[in-house]
């Protein structure tokens, strides 16, 4: 999944996954099925349980799922390089060799009103798995991103933090999470098509789908 919260971070960050057995500035994306408001949205919430929450893998591995923190950046950058080139092409929708000290503290400072990031970690502080949704208050939607270490892919790690993001979108009171996935990537298709996404060809690019959850009724 391609986020541009991470592009704009990252100065350009694409989002390459695995199936889950779900900031250069770009112009706001408005929903053709933007909902009419019928009450102001709810106030940020907290993240749940900042020190974490023990998550184990599906081959058994003990893992912390938590709240991105300021002093992950050193690490959000060792997990960016762990990435693989084509993980890294399907996620920023170009190539990159590293993240930068300045993008990764970007990432991993954020603004609770707008932005929610979630990281699994293992004993040793290193990320194995990192998403986050960037919210629009215009049109009550939010584009979410997740990225695994190529060396826990299919454990489980993309689908638990899919779900903290939906939970707290929900909790926000939002109306759909989207991203813009390459058609190429059959790998985050398939994984988005499992839970119940939509997707659309987008106009301006028909070499991008645009794939969506909704998370309430209109």
């Amino acid at each position: 999944m391609a986020s541009s919260t991470a592009r704009r971070h990252a100065g350009a960050m694409r989002n390459s996954n695995r199936p889950w057995r779900s900031p250069a500035p770009m112009a706001v994306y408005r929903s053709a099925t933007r909902p009419p408001r019928r009450a102001p949205r709810a106030p940020p919430i907290a993240a749940h349980t900042p020190a974490g929450e023990p998550f184990t893998t599906t081959d058994g591995r003990a893992l912390i799922l938590r709240p991105i923190r300021p002093e992950d950046a050193d690490a959000l950058r060792r997990a960016f390089a762990r990435l693989t080139p084509e993980q890294v092409r399907l996620r920023l929708f170009h190539r990159m060799n590293e993240l930068t000290a300045e993008a990764a503290e970007r990432m991993t400072t954020i603004d609770p009103a707008t932005t929610i990031a979630y990281v699994i970690v293992d004993a040793d502080g290193e990320i194995r798995a990192e998403a986050r949704i960037h919210i629009d208050a215009v049109t009550d939607t939010a584009e979410f991103a997740v990225a695994v270490d190529p060396d826990f892919t299919n454990l489980g790690l993309g689908r638990r933090l899919m779900q903290r993001l939906v939970e707290d979108a929900r909790g926000r009171g939002l109306y759909e999470l989207w991203g813009d996935v390459l058609a190429e990537n059959h790998t985050m298709l398939d994984f988005v098509k499992a839970l119940g996404a939509e997707r659309r060809t987008r106009a301006d690019d028909p070499g991008v789908l645009r794939v969506s959850f909704r998370l309430r009724d209109a």
